[in-house]
């Protein structure tokens, strides 16, 4: 019985770190987001393990916009630094299983940011 119990919690120490990687934003992310005429266009989204993301509207390599992200359980603190009109803080819940990430919006000073919907669906680039 002790055998069998120490197994269980060796392996629920080794699936611990899977478990946590499936939930971190960090990766290459893409979404399509309406510009000002309401065309379509590709957004290439950067979230590193340091705290920071790009943005890259037009997916032409160019880093249009810079920010930070602070996370807390599955909730996501955003704020642009550079790049943007907004630098106001955005908070959203995120779930992500490494192949999609989705952001809910629980608040947010910057209007345009998440949509109409208050939701970001991405995925992995």
């Amino acid at each position: 019985m002790m055998k069998t119990l120490a197994q269980c919690s060796l392996a629920v120490l080794f699936l611990m770190p899977l478990a946590l990687a499936a939930q971190s934003p960090a990766g290459s992310w893409k979404l399509s987001v309406p510009d000002e005429n309401g065309t379509m266009i590709p957004l290439y989204v950067d979230i590193a393990d340091d705290g920071t993301y790009t943005l890259d509207f037009g997916a032409d390599g160019i880093v249009d916009t810079k920010g930070k992200y602070s996370l807390d359980n599955d909730k996501m603190t955003i704020q642009d630094t550079e790049g943007s009109d907004c630098t106001e803080a955005g908070v959203y819940t995120f779930k992500t299983d490494g192949k999609t990430m989705t952001m809910t919006r629980i608040s947010d000073a910057c209007t345009g940011r998440g949509g109409p919907d208050g939701v970001i669906a991405m995925e992995k680039r």
